[in-house]
C-alpha cells in the first residue's frame, strides 16, 4: 500500500510540474525565431460539478459516476425489491487537465505531444486520485501521421461517439477504452487507412484472477486493428476491423502448463452527417468479448482438451449493438436525443467451465435519453434525462435466454461546467 501511494505521489508531482511549466511564460527556440522551431505550449481542462438522481440502485463504476445498466430485482423474504431504492449522487471528479506541446520539425514532420489526465482513478473503490487519460506523441506529414502512446481505442471513432452529457459515452452501448498503442495513418483525398497495434491499460480485459493485463501479455500478441475512414464536408463514414488474442491461464487447476489461447474478432461501422442545424451520428457495433471495452460479454471455458491435466478450450461471448444520437447546433441552446440498443448474442460453443465478463445475465439493454444544454462562453448549464431497460434471465450453456424480466431506471443528471 505505501508503494502505491507513493507513485501516486510521484505521478502528482510530475504533473503539478507540467502544469507550473505551462503556466510559466517560456518560449524555447531551437535555432531562431521561425515558428517552426520552437516549442510552443498549452495547458487547458475544465472543471465539471454533477449531480444524479437515479429511481433505482444501478450498476455503475466510480460511486455511480459511471452508468451502466439498473441493478436487477433482489427480493428480501417479505417479498420487498432491496433495489427498489432511489440513488442520489454529487461528484466532481471528472475534472480534467491537459498540457499541449507544439514542437519543431523531426525527420520532416510536424511534432506535437499531449497529456492528460483526470481524477476518476483507475479502480471501482479508487477514485479522486488523478489517473492518467492520453499520453502519446504525433508525427504529421503532409499525407501520413504516427501516433504512440495512450491513446483511444480505434473503436472509440473521434468524429462519432455519442454527444451525451452522462460520463462515459453511453457505456455499454458503446464502448469507452484508452490503450497503449503505436498507431499509422495514411491519407488520400478525403480517404484514411490507419493501422494500429495495442496493449491493455487499466482497461483490460478479465479472466480468471479478475480484470488485468496478464492476459493479453501472456498471449504475446498486440491487438490489432485496420480502419478505413472517409471525411467530406459534411459527411463522414468508414468501418474498422480488429482481432485481440489472450491467454488465461499458463497453468491449470492442477498444476500443469496451458498454452490454450482465445481469440476475438471486433468490428464496426459509423456515419456522422453534419448539417446546417443538426449533427446526427450512428454507429453499429459486433464482437466477441468485449469486456475491456466496457461492453457486455465475456467468454468461458469450453470442454476439456486433456482432462487429465485439466486443459481446456475457451469460446467468446458475442456482443452486438446499435446506437443513434442526434443534436442541434446552436450557439447559446443546443437539444440532442441518444437512443441505444445492446445485445448478449450468446457463444458458439457450450461453456461448460468457469466463465467471466459482464452482463453475462443480460440479454439486452436499451437507453433513451434526450438532453439539453445552455451555453455561455466557456461556461455551459447540461440537463440529461437517461432511462435504461435492462432484461435479466438465466442463461444456457450457451449463454442465450429464453425468459427474461425487464428492469428500469431513470437517471436524472444536471451539470455545471467550466472551461478553460
Amino acid at each position: 500500500m505505501e508503494q502505491f501511494y507513493n507513485k501516486e505521489k510521484l505521478i502528482f508531482s510530475i504533473i503539478l510540474s507540467a502544469i507550473i511549466f505551462c503556466f510559466t511564460p517560456i518560449v524555447v527556440f531551437a535555432n531562431d525565431d521561425n515558428d517552426d522551431s520552437m516549442f510552443k505550449l498549452g495547458f487547458h481542462g475544465f472543471v465539471n460539478s454533477e449531480v444524479s438522481y437515479d429511481t433505482r440502485q444501478v450498476v455503475a463504476g466510480r460511486q455511480g459516476n459511471i452508468l451502466l445498466y439498473p441493478a436487477p430485482e433482489n427480493f428480501d423474504p417479505d417479498g420487498n425489491d432491496i433495489n427498489d431504492n432511489p440513488d442520489l449522487t454529487y461528484f466532481a471528479m471528472s475534472t480534467r487537465l491537459w498540457t499541449s506541446i507544439h514542437g519543431p520539425e523531426i525527420l520532416g514532420a510536424k511534432s506535437y505531444a499531449h497529456i492528460e489526465g483526470d481524477f476518476m482513478g483507475t479502480a471501482p473503490d479508487i477514485f479522486h486520485h488523478i489517473r492518467l487519460r492520453h499520453a502519446f506523441i504525433r508525427l504529421n506529414w503532409e499525407n501520413s501521421e504516427i501516433l504512440a502512446g495512450q491513446f483511444w481505442h480505434p473503436l472509440f471513432i473521434t468524429d462519432c461517439f455519442p454527444g451525451v452529457i452522462n460520463f462515459g459515452a453511453s457505456v455499454p452501448v458503446h464502448v469507452l477504452n484508452r490503450a497503449p498503442q503505436l498507431r499509422f495513418n495514411y491519407n488520400y483525398e478525403g480517404l484514411s487507412f490507419i493501422g494500429t497495434v495495442l496493449t491493455h491499460s487499466d482497461f483490460a480485459a478479465t479472466g480468471p484472477d479478475g480484470p488485468g493485463t496478464k492476459y493479453t501479455r501472456n498471449s504475446g500478441v498486440p491487438e490489432s486493428f485496420f480502419q478505413t475512414i472517409y471525411t467530406g464536408n459534411t459527411l463522414t463514414t468508414g468501418t474498422s476491423i480488429g482481432y485481440m488474442t489472450l491467454m488465461p491461464r499458463t497453468e491449470t487447476p492442477s498444476g500443469y502448463k496451458t498454452d490454450e489461447t482465445i481469440g476475438s474478432l471486433m468490428g464496426n461501422l459509423f456515419l456522422k452527417l453534419d448539417l446546417s442545424s443538426v449533427s446526427i451520428k450512428t454507429q453499429g457495433i459486433y464482437g466477441e468479448n468485449m469486456t475491456h471495452l466496457v461492453m457486455l460479454g465475456g467468454y468461458g471455458e469450453t470442454d476439456y482438451i486433456d482432462e487429465s491435466r485439466q486443459i481446456r478450450g475457451y469460446s467468446g461471448i458475442r456482443t452486438m449493438s446499435l446506437w443513434t444520437d442526434v443534436e442541434t447546433t446552436g450557439d447559446n441552446w443546443r437539444f440532442g436525443l441518444f437512443g441505444g440498443y445492446t445485445e448478449n448474442l450468446g457463444s458458439e460453443k457450450e461453456i461448460t467451465g468457469d466463465d467471466w465478463g459482464r452482463g453475462t445475465d443480460i440479454e439486452y439493454v436499451y437507453r433513451v435519453a434526450p438532453r439539453a444544454r445552455w451555453i455561455h462562453d466557456n461556461f455551459s448549464l447540461n440537463l440529461e434525462v437517461i432511462y435504461d431497460v435492462a432484461a435479466y434471465g438465466e442463461p444456457d450453456n450457451k449463454f442465450r435466454f429464453e425468459e427474461t424480466n425487464e428492469v428500469g431506471n431513470i437517471r436524472t443528471l444536471l451539470t455545471m461546467r467550466y472551461d478553460f
